[in-house]
């Protein structure tokens, strides 16, 4: 029969045994056998670094809508000085990208424009919807100056030198006629007409569209920047720069489990969820049915634990396979999020 548990039935399990310690308790990791001076220097400066690799995740947007992480690996770095990742709260943490490929689809595009970049009082663009038609990204919605415009943009994008997604309009149309010669028979281009000034990553230059592929996107916050941006079928492919430290990252998050194919993976550093802190991490979150990505919603996730099974392994390591959360019964979501643990 397959156990089913929740954050704080970890405890039980053995906090010892997992290298784990409880924040109210006086349990602690058994001390690790006495070394050199200098191997005890490489081994603390290594662990104290947070890593994390990502393959084949759907990452939750909202209820409906999610990013999908082809591969991506970096740093996990609390946003506090002193503190340590909670991920619980992805706001507590930002990834430094080491090396990545991300797609969105166009209604996953207009999801984050709609509920993060745009969503703000004041903001003169709403009901946004994208979709990808051929090798362009179409955007439609209401602008409001004044009056409510409806309007329609064609554009294709490109990648600025300093990483911003540059969205060029080909066609563009307001109130159904042509955006362009309507705002240019008056002597305007668009960035007189849209104020974005209160907006999380975009701004207008000209006529074209620019987002910061960093800032639009909901927590943990992303640092890195795009080697390139392109449509492919009927998504918009993102690819991070590779860091000169990314051979280093990926010798360190290696995961031996040959099966997991679709997975999150936290190694080294410190971690902490629910009432636990792991140190010397090695945590593998892995999507309970390999058949597909992992639809994982990371501000949710405690629906998904107590949802899944747990394994301890010998070298105190910990695995965790979740079902997606596309699948985890509206019932369970209920009471997961009732039993929800406060934040520290």
């Amino acid at each position: 029969m397959r156990s089913r548990v929740g954050l704080s039935a970890l405890v039980g399990a053995g906090c010892a045994a997992l290298g784990l310690s409880t924040f109210g308790g006086a349990s602690r990791a058994a001390s690790a056998p006495a070394v050199p001076d200098s191997a005890a220097h490489s081994a603390a400066a290594a662990d104290s670094t947070l890593w994390i690799a990502m393959r084949d995740v759907n990452l939750h947007i909202d209820d409906e809508h999610v990013m999908h992480v082809r591969d991506l690996r970096g740093q996990v770095i609390a946003v506090r000085a002193q503190t340590v990742p909670f991920l619980d709260d992805p706001a507590s943490f930002r990834i430094r990208v080491t090396s990545g490929t991300v797609d969105l689809t166009g209604p996953d595009l207009a999801a984050l424009l709609n509920s993060y970049v745009f969503a703000y009082k004041g903001s003169p663009l709403r009901n946004i919807r994208a979709r990808v038609e051929g090798d362009a990204v179409v955007i439609s919605g209401i602008m409001h100056k004044g009056v409510d415009l409806p309007f329609e943009m064609t554009s294709e994008l490109s990648l600025e030198p300093d990483g911003h997604i540059r969205s060029h309009p080909r066609h563009m149309k307001i109130l159904g006629v042509d955006g362009e010669a309507l705002l240019h028979a008056f002597g305007m281009r668009l960035e007189k007409v849209l104020d974005v000034s209160g907006s999380r990553g975009a701004a207008v230059d000209g006529d074209d569209l620019l987002l910061d592929p960093v800032k639009i996107i909901p927590p943990p916050a992303i640092e890195g920047t795009l080697s390139s941006v392109r449509v492919e079928g009927d998504h918009i492919a993102q690819t991070f720069t590779r860091t000169a430290d990314d051979a280093a990252v990926g010798a360190r998050v290696v995961v031996a489990d040959t099966s997991a194919h679709h997975y999150l993976y936290f190694r080294g550093g410190q971690l902490r969820f629910g009432k636990l802190l792991m140190t010397d991490t090695d945590l593998l979150i892995v999507d309970a049915d390999q058949r597909d990505p992992f639809d994982l919603y990371m501000a949710r996730y405690n629906v998904q634990l107590t949802a899944g099974t747990t394994k301890n392994l010998p070298n105190l390591g910990l695995r965790v396979a979740m079902p997606d959360y596309d699948k985890v019964s509206g019932k369970e979501k209920v009471v997961a999020s009732q039993d929800k643990p406060s934040r520290p």
